[in-house]
């Protein structure tokens, strides 16, 4: 069931694994607080399994807490009516594209490299950063990281970083320092070392 008003699934049939709620954001319940930048709607979600006809229990009651975001200075709509005005400046800035990056720092991390030279022996480090100005606050994963010879990154040969959805492999080799900088100075913010190599049978040494 959702909420405290205990509404129950729109669909739900016991063969299926998965039930559907359907309900508005003043239903079943669900509170309001209001901060300066966002409108946060509460609710839970509630998991009460039928006493079984046997002799022993395999599940257990639980309650999920749920939470629903909504930023004050943007557009909260279904695109119903199309205005005609023009937005103010924070909207337009909210709507805009997330800017992602991704830059070599020097050794403590205080400011861009200024050159991408590096030796065998030297340690990359890699700052993966994103600017959410007016959005919700976000923490920042790297998905994957492959180095190729160039641009295309489905040219041959390749060496991937992170792969797995988020997992540094090449922090898993024996011969390897390379890791996550752990704590993240802020949590749109992604730090990560890799050792310095080059690709085998290769005389440009260019990355």
């Amino acid at each position: 069931s959702l909420g405290s008003a205990s509404c129950l699934p729109v669909v739900w049939s016991s063969p299926d694994t998965t039930v559907t709620f359907v309900a508005g954001l003043h239903e079943c319940g669900i509170s309001l607080r209001v901060t300066p930048d966002s409108l946060i709607y509460t609710t839970s979600l509630n998991y009460n399994p039928a006493p079984p006809n046997s002799v022993i229990v395999r599940s257990s009651p639980a309650v999920v807490p749920i939470e629903c975001h909504y930023p004050r200075r943007s557009n909260v709509s279904s695109n119903g009516v199309k205005p005609t005005w023009i937005p103010f400046l924070s909207t337009l800035s909210s709507e805009e594209k997330l800017p992602f990056s991704l830059h070599l720092m020097n050794d403590d991390w205080s400011a861009e490299r200024a050159s991408t030279v590096f030796q065998l022996g030297d340690i990359l480090h890699f700052q993966a950063a994103v600017d959410a100005e007016n959005h919700v606050p976000l923490r920042l994963f790297v998905d994957s990281c492959v180095a190729t010879l160039t641009p295309d990154r489905t040219s041959s040969p390749q060496y991937t970083f992170i792969d797995f959805h988020g997992c540094l492999v090449d922090g898993q080799l024996d011969d390897a320092t390379s890791a996550f900088m752990s704590p993240r100075p802020r949590q749109d913010v992604l730090q990560f070392a890799v050792d310095a190599f080059k690709f085998a049978g290769d005389s440009s040494n260019l990355v």
